[in-house]
């Protein structure tokens, strides 16, 4: 029975524990209000970018490639990189086959991100390729918002923020972007609390904002960041070796010439072991021919020395003709007399043709 108190007590006490913590923890939750605040102070701003970031008439591939230059990035930046790989590629299928360290030297080493940023982009350029044969985003302007989220989520190297600012600006699909630096901006806001996760983030700004503003809140965002990288741009870590991206830049023309000057010599070395191995194996063929001569002349050599013991070829005799002046071999088998031929010979029936003649004359 006393057990039965002493666990009771445990219990109620436990359950008085409880409810006092969570009383004292103070639940923090996403602040509209500071959301309103902070897009309405960024919002003339993000009006003044929207000529030169989202221009009207803009192509979807156009807008996909400046979403991932935009991505963590100035606005300018990414403006001027847009442009620049524009006038270096023939067109987006042929920035697509190129290397990354081409597309790297034509946006900058000192692009954030840089490697990171085209290696994505080229993922998710040959995944679409690789749907629709070409380099193109028009068949989301056939699909459902289901299907077109669904699209451009599956995409290889895809980036949130990338697939939204496609449906949102390209589109017209109800979505707010947002990346990494906007999240920080939002919690030193007060917006959000600091363990918010982007994801969570971005889908809660999107319900608290109005389809007809999300793109004035997205500019809103834009132009934010882009104060970040003015007055507290964020820095590369340290590390004991220089990183690649901010390696000095080379020419694109250079680039190129050295990468076809390298394949060449690939391709030329592959020609002289293909040569080589050619010129062996018909040296080897011309030794085995050789070989298989010299043994058919052995063999026939052996075979002519040595007498044929069998039966006779049919219709010539086994016996060989005694040799004109050799003495006859004793035991050897005497050649055999050809018959007398049964026909008379010329000189007699020359005769008997006379004599008839003759006969016949005198009867006359």
């Amino acid at each position: 029975m006393a057990i039965m108190m002493a666990i009771k007590d445990s219990k109620n006490f436990l359950k008085k524990w409880i409810t006092e913590e969570a009383m004292t923890v103070k639940i923090e939750a996403p602040n509209a209000a500071k959301l309103a605040t902070f897009l309405k102070k960024h919002a003339s701003a993000g009006n003044a970018l929207r000529t030169t970031c989202e221009p009207a008439g803009m192509d979807l591939v156009d807008l996909f490639v400046h979403s991932y230059l935009l991505w963590q990035a100035p606005s300018a930046d990414a403006t001027a990189a847009l442009k620049r790989l524009k006038s270096a590629f023939i067109d987006w299928n042929d920035m697509r086959v190129s290397l990354v360290s081409d597309i790297i030297d034509v946006i900058g080493h000192k692009h954030w991100r840089a490697h990171d940023r085209v290696s994505r982009l080229r993922e998710a350029m040959n995944g679409i390729f690789r749907r629709e044969h070409k380099v193109s985003l028009e068949r989301l302007r056939t699909l459902m918002k289901k299907d077109a989220v669904s699209y451009m989520d599956t995409l290889p190297g895809m980036v949130p923020f990338v697939a939204n600012r496609v449906l949102l600006v390209g589109v017209d699909f109800h979505s707010v972007p947002l990346e990494e630096f906007g999240l920080q901006l939002f919690v030193q806001a007060g917006v959000f609390p600091s363990g918010m996760g982007l994801v969570d983030a971005a889908n809660w700004v999107t319900r608290h904002v109005k389809a007809e503003e999300a793109r004035e809140a997205h500019g809103a965002l834009i132009a934010a960041v882009d104060h970040m990288w003015e007055t507290n741009p964020p820095k590369l870590p340290k590390t004991s070796s220089k990183p690649s991206e901010l390696a000095p830049p080379k020419p694109v023309e250079e680039a190129r010439a050295s990468a076809k000057a390298l394949v060449e010599a690939q391709l030329a070395a592959e020609r002289v072991a293909l040569m080589a191995e050619r010129a062996a194996r018909r040296e080897e063929m011309r030794r085995e021919k050789l070989a298989l001569k010299a043994k058919e002349a052995r063999d026939s050599a052996k075979a002519g020395s040595k007498p044929i013991v069998g039966k006779p070829i049919a219709g010539k005799s086994a016996v060989k003709p005694p040799v004109k002046g050799a003495a006859p071999v004793k035991g050897a088998a005497k050649p055999i007399a050809k018959p007398a031929s049964k026909a008379p010979a010329k000189s007699v029936l020359k005769v008997v043709a006379k004599v008839g003649s003759k006969a016949v004359a005198k009867k006359k």
